[in-house]
């Protein structure tokens, strides 16, 4: 699980043109377990702080987890080494990132903690963490490293589905009843806006941890959403000494010519 987070990154909130608003007024605490578009909305402003825009939210992560848990930022970052592409880290990042749990009773298709790639109009991205209420920098791409992948991104288009919606479809194709017969799986959230077709969503239900462990298996639902349609899903075994992530369905298939795109979700 760890890997799916560290290379999930690097594929990756308009609030300035408006395609992601605001949830809340500025004197509004930011929610603690907030859907993709209040995640993006959230991180918007760290986003604005670096050089190179303006950006736009392209892509985001979630990591629901029943109970807080702590991962070397190493895990996080670890993707310097993709396809060529070259993230140039955040100066001050700490040496792990606890990652926050979601309270059982925040709704479907919301996490205490997002993953937010941000793109400019010259093959450029920026990831922003959004962490129980808290956003940070974790990395810059530039574009010249980075064009496999940053071209075949753009922001999310304005009235596109939130994640509350993307799970509410998921769970009515199965994901509903394998969360209720694993009540305390951890769910993987990643949704990419990628050029000619629809937004792109990978929705995975997994028992295994977000660090492998040898020698060891659990049960895994997931489902390629397309829109707001599920194109295919699949439960069954897994094996957890292999990063989680493996098994997904991969966009290289929806987008000929995008190795680093595919590889990434």
């Amino acid at each position: 699980m760890a890997l799916l987070v560290a290379v999930a990154l690097l594929v990756g909130g308009l609030v300035a043109t408006g395609v992601v608003p605001l949830l809340k007024g500025p004197a509004s605490p930011p929610p603690f377990a907030p859907t993709f578009q209040g995640a993006a909305s959230e991180g918007q402003p760290t986003a604005n702080s670096v050089p190179g825009g303006p950006w736009g939210a392209a892509l985001g992560l979630a990591s629901r987890v029943p109970i807080s848990l702590t991962v070397p930022t190493g895990n996080l970052t670890g993707v310097k080494g993709v396809d060529g592409c070259n993230a140039t880290l955040t100066s001050d990042l700490p040496k792990d990132v606890v990652v926050q749990a979601t309270p059982a009773s925040a709704g479907a298709g919301a996490s205490a903690f997002w993953v937010v790639l941000y793109v400019n109009d010259s093959g450029g991205a920026v990831g922003i963490m959004v962490n129980g209420g808290v956003s940070s920098e974790l990395f810059t791409l530039e574009g010249t490293s980075c064009a496999k992948l940053t071209n075949y991104l753009v922001p999310f288009p304005s009235g596109s589905p939130d994640s509350p919606t993307i799970v509410n479809v998921v769970n009515a194709a199965g994901g509903g009843a394998f969360l209720a017969a694993h009540p305390n799986a951890t769910e993987i959230i990643v949704g990419a806006s990628v050029v000619i077709i629809q937004p792109v969503w990978e929705v995975v239900y997994t028992t295994c941890t977000l660090s492998p462990i040898a020698n060891s298996s659990g049960s895994e639902f997931n489902a390629t959403v397309i829109g707001t349609t599920v194109e295919n899903h699949s439960a069954g075994p897994v094996s957890c000494s292999l990063p989680a992530g493996t098994t997904l369905p991969t966009l290289a298939a929806l987008l000929p010519g995008a190795p680093a795109l595919g590889k990434a979700i």
